[in-house]
């Protein structure tokens, strides 16, 4: 078992020790299916409106969504770093880093100032964040993934582990199915978790918003996402969800329909605008 430091002591950017009350983490793949991205920032936004503490580790995919989705909720969020506080990592995250602290959140380490990022860092920084955590949930973790690294730390540290199902299909469902096989909390929405931290009469008004809440019901020529893309230049959903100021998982939601539509395409850079015999889908 690895050694932890004292959360009490731990260098801080933001406000620290936080507010009492509930903390859980997020934690899963840095580069998550559409559907990973999307539940992690729902279960992220449902748990910051109903006063949880979201713990995160600042980290592409998952980690970034459930900050966001924290933020969205108006709740506290919480980055456990494997560099020192004053070493955003990766870069392309210190705008949220920003954003943490602005919205009363803080950034957490166990190493000093200074500290660049090192591979050896981060199995600690997971320990770190289980530990400041009740309760760690698991988005899209692959066979090996760090996430599982956090649910192993949960384990010991005897705190809750939950873990929410995906694709058969899909090797992110890999790890996060193990840990439904042998034991872990399933996590079909918000409310699950909410009854493992003790606020289960907490009453939400969207757990995990239903499909026509995330645009399914808007006719593509309706969507004023398509104006946004390029028939080339392929966009993340996180791009024109920041381009738009729209939460990811309606974003990502209404991209889907205009999937499935023929209206635009997905690369694996992101999105781009479909063409029919050489005319725009608009």
């Amino acid at each position: 078992m690895m050694s932890l430091p004292d959360v009490n002591a731990l260098h801080a950017r933001g406000r620290w020790p936080p507010p009492e009350g509930p903390r859980v983490a997020i934690v899963g793949s840095r580069r998550p299916s559409p559907y990973g991205e999307a539940v992690a920032e729902q279960l992220a936004t449902d748990l910051a409106r109903a006063g949880v503490m979201v713990v995160s580790g600042l980290a592409l995919g998952i980690d970034a969504a459930a900050h966001r989705g924290a933020l969205n909720g108006g709740g506290i969020t919480v980055a456990v770093m494997g560099t020192g506080v004053d070493v955003v990592y990766p870069a392309s995250n210190s705008r949220l880093a920003e954003e943490i602290l602005a919205g009363g959140g803080a950034l957490v380490s166990q190493f000093p100032d200074g500290t660049i990022p090192r591979r050896q860092n981060f199995p600690a920084r997971n320990w770190t964040m289980a530990a400041i955590s009740d309760v760690v949930v698991v988005v899209e973790a692959g066979e090996g993934s760090g996430a599982l690294i956090t649910a192993e730390a949960a384990l010991h540290l005897h705190k809750e582990v939950m873990a929410v199902p995906g694709s058969v299909f899909s090797p992110l469902s890999v790890g996060t199915h193990g840990l439904l096989r042998d034991g872990a909390g399933l996590v079909q929405n918000a409310r699950d978790i909410l009854a493992v931290v003790g606020r289960g009469g907490e009453v939400l008004d969207d757990p995990l918003v239903p499909p026509e809440r995330l645009g399914f019901a808007l006719r593509p020529e309706r969507d004023g996402i398509v104006a946004h893309l390029s028939d080339v230049l392929a966009l993340s959903a996180a791009d024109i969800a920041r381009k738009l100021q729209l939460p990811v998982s309606e974003v990502l939601g209404r991209l889907t329909a205009l999937e499935l539509d023929g209206a635009v395409r997905r690369q694996e850079a992101g999105y781009v605008r479909a063409l029919r015999r050489g005319k725009e889908r608009a």
